[in-house]
């Protein structure tokens, strides 16, 4: 409850506030700095409030919270988040409210202090642990990228977008002339990830139960169940660990944020296929002509898929992809490709 005046050491100015409304926000007070060397008004003081303090407790540096509440006016410092224009530096505003007595935006702590008659004390008690540093560094991630929103006419996508390859990302160009070059998966690739992600699921599923049911199999057909389950189950949970949060954000978002998911998808696809095939050979007698043939056959595949649309990967120019005569002609397989 003690009554202070707060001093500004660079410029000697009082933490100052009055009856005239804040720059940013309406119905807060604006706070500023007023007076010289000491010098001031009566809306200078303060009243320290402390949050949560027991009888007897001394103040602590950091940890204690305090309010400060204006004593003419009886609002309470604090901030509202907004960034103020280049004329106050683009800092952060600060404003004395009325309102909002609860939030932590009025909170306040003391970092240092200057008293002989109070012993130092080391601030590696305060430290915090490594589970801290961790939950604390993704809260302020999670509260950062709550706060990206999309800019006005920017194209951005949905999560359900990116499996299915539905729609790429422009980085420029937008006619005949221009150089265009324009962010979408390989079709062949991304959409045989789709079929490999489906049949996985079938494999595995079967597999199980299968096994589960006592069926015999043999040395080598366990261990490709154990290179499925166990293999693909890992890759298969790293694919959704990095996608299905995307379903949660509120942040605006785009194609590429799909990619790290992406590699897992890929991973499971090879494994997924190895499996398969191996398992074609073994039931169809034929020792191993079947599994190297499917392997050739899908690395000519994805060859060819790269020579189809390599004119993505290196940027277009001439006509667009919907003029017969254009590179890019008869690719376009869906409306929402705008290459």
């Amino acid at each position: 409850g003690d009554i202070i005046r707060l001093e500004h050491k660079e410029t000697s100015r009082n933490l100052h506030s009055h009856q005239h409304e804040a720059p940013l926000t309406r119905k807060h007070l604006q706070v500023t700095g007023y007076g010289i060397n000491g010098t001031g008004d009566s809306n200078d003081f303060w009243r320290i409030e402390v949050v949560g303090r027991k009888a007897g407790k001394h103040i602590k540096v950091l940890r204690s919270q305090i309010r400060l509440i204006h004593l003419a006016t009886g609002c309470i410092l604090g901030s509202t988040g907004k960034t103020l224009p280049k004329w106050g530096w683009e800092q952060v505003e600060v404003t004395c409210t009325p309102y909002q007595k609860e939030s932590p935006n009025s909170l306040w702590n003391a970092e240092d202090h200057i008293n002989p008659r109070l012993r130092n004390i080391s601030l590696d008690v305060l430290k915090p642990s490594f589970p801290e540093i961790l939950l604390e560094s993704h809260m302020v991630m999670i509260r950062g990228n709550s706060g990206l929103k999309p800019k006005e006419n920017e194209v951005t996508s949905k999560p359900w977008h990116w499996p299915i390859n539905y729609q790429g990302l422009r980085f420029s160009g937008v006619n005949e002339t221009d150089y265009r070059v324009y962010l979408l998966g390989n079709p062949v690739i991304w959409w045989l990830n789709l079929i490999s992600i489906g049949l996985y699921v079938i494999m595995a599923t079967f597999i199980s139960v299968a096994m589960k049911r006592g069926a015999h199999l043999t040395a080598e057909r366990q261990e490709l169940c154990q290179v499925l389950l166990h293999g693909g189950g890992l890759i298969m949970l790293g694919w959704l660990l990095h996608y299905l949060p995307f379903f949660m954000m509120g942040r605006v978002l785009y194609f590429h944020h799909y990619f790290p998911a992406m590699l897992f998808s890929s991973m499971l696809t090879g494994i997924t296929w190895d499996v398969f095939l191996k398992f074609c050979a073994v039931a169809l007698s034929t020792s191993i002509q079947v599994y190297h043939c499917g392997i050739v056959l899908l690395i000519l595949l994805t060859m060819y898929s790269f020579y189809l649309f390599h004119p993505l990967s290196y940027g277009m120019i001439g006509p667009l992809a919907s003029d017969p005569h254009s590179p890019m002609a008869g690719l376009r397989w869906l409306e929402t490709w705008e290459f």
